[in-house]
Formats: C-alpha cells, sequence, structure tokens
C-alpha cells in the first residue's frame, strides 16, 4: 500500500510541476491564466482550472494568515519557487478534495525536483504542520479574498460598504452569460434572462455541448460586456470601426444588427478566434479584421460610429480572472489610462461629422472610465455626452449619463463583471 502511496504521489508531482511553473510565469507576467488553461491536456484542464482559481481567490488569505504562522524566516530568493509550490498546496489541503498524503506527497517531489532534498523536507514539514491546525486556521479566518494593492484600487473610488460588496462576490463562481442572435427564442434547460437581455446559465456549463451551439445561434459573453452595443441606436447599414475587437463578443452584436464592421485588433492568435466564433455565427458577410496596433491603425475612410473597447487593467472582471486581485497594482491602472488617452486622441480623426464615439472598459478604476472620459471632453470641446438610457440598467446610469456597473450590481443573480460605458457624440 505503502509503494502504491508513493507512486502515485510521484505521478501527481509530475503533473504538478507543471502547474507551478505556470503560476510562477502568471505571477511574472509572462502568460495569463488563458494562456495556461490552451497548453494544459484536456485530461487535466477541469482540476487545473479549479487549483488555479482557487489559489487566486484565496491567495491574498494564505499569504496574510496561513503562511506566516509556519515559516518564520523568509524564504531566499533562489528558492522562492518554494513559495509557488506552498501556495498550491496549501490550497489543495484546505479547500480541495484531494487526499492530504496525495498532496503532500506530490508537492514533496515537486519541491525536490525544483530545489533539493533540504526544499523536499521544508514543504513537507510545513504542509503536514498546516494540516494540523487545518480546522482552525479556517475556523479563525479574518482576511476575505482582495490583497492590499486591489484594495488599494478601489479605495481610490468607492466606499468601504461598495468594495465589502464586491468582495462578497469573489467566491462566487461566474455564472456563464450568452447573447442571442436576433429573432432566437432559447430553450436551454436551467436558463433565464437578465433583466438587460443575457440568458444566463449556471457555472461550469460547456457551452459546446448546448443545443443550438453548432447552429450558431448563440455566443459565450458577460452580461456587462453586452451592454455597450445594446446602448446604441439602430446600427443597420451603419459603418462601424470596433478596435480592439478580439475575441469578438460585441463583433458579433454589431454584425447581428446590420453593421458593416472592420474589427481592429494587435493580436492574431485573439483575430483568429474572433473568425472562428464569427464563422459559426455566420454572421461574417460584412466584416473586415485587420491585425494592427491601435495606435498605428489608418484608414481613408471615415465610420459612423468607433467602438474603443479599451486596453484595459481588467478590473472588473475579478470574478472570472481572480489572479487580477493578486497581480493588478495602481501603477498599471495609470499605464493604462495614459494609453488609452492616446487612443482616443488618434482614433477620433476616423469618425465622421455627428457620428457615435462609444468608449468601454472592464475597468472598475475610474481613472479608466468616468475620469478619462471627462478629461477627453475637456480637451475635444466638439464632443457631448450622448446620455444612455436603457431598459434594465436603471441603477447602472451615472448623473453624467454613463454606465458604471459594479458586480453586486445583479447580486441576486449571482452578480455581473464590473464595466463602464460612455457614448459621446460628434458635434460637427
Amino acid at each position: 500500500m505503502t509503494h502504491l502511496v508513493i507512486l502515485k504521489g510521484f505521478f501527481m508531482g509530475e503533473i504538478r510541476h507543471q502547474y507551478v511553473l505556470m503560476l510562477k510565469n502568471i505571477f511574472a507576467g509572462d502568460m495569463s491564466l488563458g494562456d495556461a488553461k490552451d497548453v494544459i491536456s484536456e485530461q487535466h484542464r477541469s482540476f487545473f482550472n479549479m487549483l488555479l482559481m482557487t489559489t487566486f481567490r484565496q491567495l491574498t488569505f494564505i499569504k496574510a494568515e496561513v503562511l506566516p504562522k509556519f515559516i518564520k524566516k523568509k524564504i531566499p530568493h533562489k528558492q522562492q519557487i518554494l513559495e509557488f509550490i506552498l501556495y498550491l498546496g496549501i490550497t489543495e489541503l484546505l479547500f480541495l478534495d484531494t487526499p492530504d498524503y496525495a498532496v503532500i506527497n506530490s508537492y514533496v517531489t515537486v519541491a525536490k525536483k525544483f530545489t533539493d532534498k533540504f526544499g523536499g523536507n521544508f514543504v513537507n514539514a510545513v504542509l503536514r504542520n498546516i494540516l494540523q491546525n487545518k480546522e482552525q486556521l479556517l475556523t479563525t479566518r479574518k482576511i476575505k479574498f482582495f490583497s492590499p494593492d486591489f484594495l488599494k484600487i478601489l479605495k481610490q473610488d468607492y466606499t468601504a460598504q461598495e468594495i465589502a460588496e464586491m468582495e462578497d462576490l469573489a467566491a462566487v463562481e461566474p455564472p456563464l452569460d450568452l447573447t442571442l442572435k436576433a429573432n432566437y427564442v432559447a430553450n436551454i434547460k436551467d436558463s433565464f434572462l437578465l433583466p438587460t437581455g443575457s440568458l444566463r446559465l449556471p457555472a461550469h456549463t460547456k457551452i459546446a455541448s448546448l443545443s443550438d451551439y453548432e447552429n450558431g445561434c448563440f455566443w459565450a459573453q458577460d452580461a456587462a460586456s453586452a451592454l455597450p452595443v445594446k446602448c446604441l441606436p439602430n446600427l443597420k447599414d451603419k459603418k462601424v470601426l470596433d478596435l480592439c475587437a478580439a475575441p469578438g463578443g460585441k463583433t458579433a452584436q454589431l454584425l447581428d444588427a446590420g453593421a458593416i464592421v472592420t474589427a481592429v485588433d494587435i493580436s492574431e492568435k485573439r483575430l483568429s478566434r474572433l473568425k472562428e466564433n464569427i464563422e459559426r455565427l455566420n454572421l461574417g458577410q460584412n466584416l473586415t479584421v485587420i491585425c494592427t496596433d491601435a495606435l498605428k491603425f489608418e484608414s481613408d475612410e471615415k465610420f459612423d460610429i468607433i467602438l474603443v473597447d479599451a486596453p484595459c487593467s481588467a478590473t472588473g472582471t475579478f470574478r472570472r480572472h481572480p489572479e487580477i486581485i493578486n497581480t493588478k497594482t495602481i501603477a498599471d491602472v495609470k499605464k493604462q489610462a495614459l494609453l488609452q488617452k492616446e487612443i482616443l486622441k488618434h482614433i477620433i480623426s476616423f469618425l465622421a461629422p455627428k457620428g457615435l464615439l462609444v468608449y468601454a472598459t472592464c475597468s472598475l478604476a475610474k481613472l479608466e472610465g468616468e475620469k478619462q472620459i471627462k478629461t477627453f471632453l475637456q480637451e475635444h470641446s466638439n464632443f457631448e455626452i450622448l446620455p444612455i438610457s436603457l431598459k434594465g440598467t436603471e441603477n447602472m446610469q451615472s448623473k453624467e449619463g454613463f454606465l458604471r456597473i459594479l458586480p453586486q450590481y445583479f447580486k441576486e443573480f449571482s452578480g455581473i463583471d464590473g464595466f463602464f460605458t460612455a457614448i459621446l457624440q460628434r458635434k460637427i
């Protein structure tokens, strides 16, 4: 029996060796969690996703309340990999159902492979001590989910109560939202329509397994992300520049509404995914795709509408991407705000007189939303706000006429991504 346990621990260690490397690369900014999922085999993808998502959600608690009780000295920089090993090992011991012996054996194996016998003994001792104190650690927990850096971002714009409501949703597994093609009536088990018109299904629903998926009747898109296009008036035959378009949810909405769309994105990989999605939806007849940097885009054409789905800190997507809670800082927000400003300044020369400029971000930081647009209007007097009035978003509409969506606005429906949308009209 002992030999079987050791053997199982070895094979689990081989798999988790890869997971530790990916966690390290995500923290270094060399890959995203989405990139990591793409290279994990189908056989292990579901568990990998659960492990990494849980680790990122629980990491603030692990770093602040668990590790300090069992590690008295700072881990040397040359052995920093041991930190990532412990993050994953502690997550499995405290929050997942993996047998305790298998967790400890597998991460000890990983530690020895990355470092030496000392590293293996160190991981073994720490995990065993944590296991012995598991119940006490969980029952005396004080910290929720948000890291100090993430809290600094939010505290610039929101009250303690608002932040607490957001943080409560960090533990909620986000559901699957679908945007339906026009005139398609869905009859999908366990689904319901949100007030804004998106169809919501339980978390972990596999979209490709749904009836009519292959028929191209719908696509995955968070309810918040679907709102900027829904706010627009009649799109039939309107020429639309869809900037930073991939993976294409808003592109599909525009095409489905009859617009003639030029979709621009800097990433060939993401544009390939966009084209695959549009092909499945059979919506590509009026689509032109261009791979280029938004700041380098040039055209002799003037567009009726320009949709800037701006690159941002993505802090509003923390439910789906909990790594953001642990990796984003105020410096990231400021960097993205500068880029957004440059994109807006460059792109307005392609907007026709009386045309509409739609600015959208999945950031909670007002520096990337309300403040960005107020600065833009101060510097461009030939634009004015077109107030947003859309059924189902009444509590999201700001006094300025913007949409500011907080995750807790749909709390009774398991939440929604944080989002900002402004629509501006060119006067001449």
